[in-house]
């Protein structure tokens, strides 16, 4: 059984990291909220792939809703009668010769706890997934001009439009499917523990009902199928990207959309599996092979806390790479710009050729019809 934060850690540690997160949570909050202006403002951002990142934020803000919780709660267990005087335990219990850290102690507690852990983590590889099949089947760069036929010019630069099921589909289905893959917690109490704080574990278990069936079947259907879907998408998508390049206009909005994906992606699987360590490890030890060895140094509330920092990610991502974000107006990206003026450019060159070509035509047929009528 993991002791409580006071008998293991001074207090200045105690109150460092709870220091830290607060810091922290104030910086996502920040910036993710920004990240709601920065695509309302901005016409040329309505389309799936930016309101993924809009959920993706939201998302955001709830897993350092959750992480604060943890973090109150490690307090609260510290203080039983302070803890009596919440709803988080059953009302006229008493607290004395309790392990409230068990789940046992508060089992509705861990459960709801437990379940919206698993929600936030499973849904965002959900998103990450279908974000990436949604890049893969649209073309690799966007249809951002119209051109009349009579003059040949370049009339306007028009945002992306898509058919009005793509983006509920793809901003509803991957809550959709992390919920169903947390039915198990409420309906056969599956919890698990977790820990914010060093020594503030809460929601334990007995050892031998840590690593269960359902457990693994979580690991592998909400993070490593997910990841198996955006790893190999992501290679196809430089496939396409390297022949997109070779055949005309390289870099464009899209280009760095799928860009972000990668950006995004790759920390957040480092971070997850470091989260997964202790499952992998119980799994290697069973198979009779070597373990990772890094449990010592990634416990897991750094690899909790490690994760709340990736909340800042999305924000840096999306502000560095995408300059629609910094703009608060509706002005196109200045790739598509240059990518436009450059077909508008290559058209104006083939029209008059195009343009004598019919005159020519035409010529020939008034002399055959003069001809045919003599």
């Amino acid at each position: 059984m993991d002791q409580v934060l006071s008998t293991k850690d001074s207090w200045y540690i105690e109150w460092a990291w709870v220091g830290g997160y607060s810091s922290l949570s104030t910086l996502v909050f920040i910036f993710n909220i920004l990240i709601f202006f920065s695509v309302g403002k901005n016409k040329f951002l309505h389309y799936s792939f930016h309101y993924i990142i809009v959920a993706l934020s939201l998302r955001n803000l709830l897993r350092v809703i959750l992480t604060l919780c943890l973090v109150f709660l490690a307090k609260l267990i510290q203080t039983p009668w302070l803890l009596e005087a919440t709803f988080l335990i059953p009302a006229n219990t008493s607290t004395d010769g309790i392990d409230l850290t068990q789940t046992a102690s508060m089992s509705l507690t861990c459960e709801v706890l437990s379940m919206w852990d698993h929600i936030l983590m499973t849904a965002m590889m959900f998103y990450m997934a279908g974000m990436s099949l949604y890049m893969f089947c649209r073309h690799p760069n966007p249809s951002i001009t119209e051109v009349s036929e009579t003059t040949f010019k370049l009339s306007s630069i028009v945002p992306v439009k898509e058919r009005s099921w793509v983006s509920p589909l793809l901003l509803l289905l991957p809550p959709l499917l992390a919920a169903l893959l947390c039915l198990p917690i409420p309906l056969l109490h599956e919890t698990h523990p977790m820990i914010a704080l060093p020594g503030g574990s809460v929601c334990n278990l007995p050892d031998s009902a840590k690593f269960n069936t359902y457990q693994s079947s979580v690991a592998i259907l909400g993070f490593l199928l997910p990841s198996a879907i955006v790893f190999c998408l992501m290679i196809g998508l430089s496939i396409r990207r390297c022949i997109s390049c070779s055949g005309g206009t390289c870099v464009s909005s899209f280009c760095k959309e799928e860009m972000s994906l990668a950006l995004l992606t790759l920390p957040y699987l480092a971070a997850y599996l470091a989260m997964y360590l202790p499952l992998l490890d119980h799994y290697l030890q069973k198979l009779d092979l070597p373990q990772t060895g890094l449990q010592p140094y990634i416990t897991p509330e750094i690899a909790r806390a490690v994760e709340m920092v990736l909340g800042l990610l999305l924000p840096v991502v999306v502000y560095s790479v995408l300059p629609g974000y910094r703009r608060f107006s509706s002005e196109p990206d200045a790739s598509d710009l240059r990518r436009s003026k450059k077909e508008s450019y290559n058209q104006s060159v083939t029209a008059p050729d195009s343009t004598r070509l019919s005159q020519e035509s035409l010529e020939l047929d008034c002399v055959i019809r003069n001809g045919y009528m003599s």
